[in-house]
């Protein structure tokens, strides 16, 4: 009897145009089956020979050949069976040294996949590596070109116009840090003018006043673009290079990132309400891709700042050094 087994069935359908398709898929016990089939055969084979030898050795033709010729079959049928056993054998150690053998060649083919794989991706990984590389080039040489503008010499020059006072005036040095906090800002302090008006192009108070605010806006964009550039950390060979003019912004940077800082730590209000700033982490940065020995405390910081020469040259306002003593 044809082995039966229930089918599953399931349908696929469509647009209007297709029509239902069952698909039957043989129940996972047939494997099972049929392993289980081969097995009988097998068995129902080896007795069918045991039962023909009895027939046969019944037969009176071999009373005639042999005087035991039941014990003589049987022992011709165990020589056959231990023949067919030691085949086996010899057939099965074949067979083993054959699959042994493609196995090899597949470890081989995956090894050598794998090792292509593995190659490729390196490659890749490289090709990635210089083309951000190249894009971080890019990116560098195009801050340069910005930074060379004639837009941007107008940043600069407005920066300047506010750097500049901080070193000449300790009251206004306090006012442009508190701008840059979201809260407890100072007032501007008029009594700045006395000192701040040896240090600046403009003619008169009402003057400064009114380009003040325009040039510390000037000096956010200026800061702003210090920060981009030392985002590309991944290209400081490029940066240290190109003449970005750290020399000259680094003690003005420093001398406002100091303040920030301070004021950022004793004002409960500032921390409250704003954030911490940012130009410290830069100008830590700047002195690390321009190879400058960094400062060992704030104390040591205030000591550059005050000795450095162009500071001296702009008028330092003499309470800052009592920030140092």
């Amino acid at each position: 009897m044809p082995m039966q087994y229930d089918p599953v069935s399931f349908s696929v359908t469509g647009s209007p145009d297709l029509k239902s398709t069952t698909i039957q898929l043989p129940d996972k016990n047939v494997k099972k089956f049929t392993t289980l089939q081969f097995t009988g055969v097998v068995l129902l084979f080896i007795f069918g020979i045991w039962i023909g030898a009895w027939l046969v050795a019944a037969a009176p033709i071999f009373r005639h050949i042999s005087s035991q010729p039941l014990a003589d079959m049987f022992s011709a049928i165990n020589a056959l069976f231990a023949g067919f056993a030691f085949s086996g054998v010899v057939i099965t150690v074949w067979f083993q040294n054959h699959e042994l053998r493609d196995t090899k060649e597949e470890l081989q083919k995956t090894a050598k996949s794998a090792e292509d794989t593995a190659r490729a991706n390196q490659l890749s990984a490289e090709s990635n590596r210089r083309m951000v590389a190249h894009l971080d080039e890019q990116a560098i040489l195009e801050l340069f070109k910005t930074y060379c503008s004639e837009y941007f010499q107008i940043v600069k020059n407005s920066s300047m116009s506010v750097l500049i006072p901080c070193v000449a005036s300790k009251e206004y040095y306090d006012y442009v840090v508190s701008r840059f906090f979201v809260a407890d800002q100072l007032e501007f302090p008029e009594r700045c003018w006395e000192r701040v008006s040896h240090s600046t192009y403009h003619t008169s108070y009402e003057a400064f006043r009114k380009a003040e605010q325009n040039d510390r806006y000037k000096l956010d964009e200026l800061i702003n673009f210090f920060t981009l550039l030392t985002g590309r950390i991944n290209s400081k060979e490029i940066i240290a290079m190109c003449d970005f003019s750290y020399s000259w912004w680094r003690p003005l940077f420093w001398m406002i990132a100091m303040g920030q800082e301070q004021r950022y730590k004793d004002n409960q209000t500032v921390r409250k309400y704003g954030t911490q700033t940012y130009l410290m982490s830069v100008v830590k940065r700047l002195d690390e891709i321009y190879k400058l020995k960094p400062f060992a405390d704030d104390r040591e910081a205030w000591e550059f700042i005050t000795q450095h020469p162009k500071i001296r040259h702009y008028g330092l306002d003499p309470e800052f050094l009592e920030v140092v003593a």
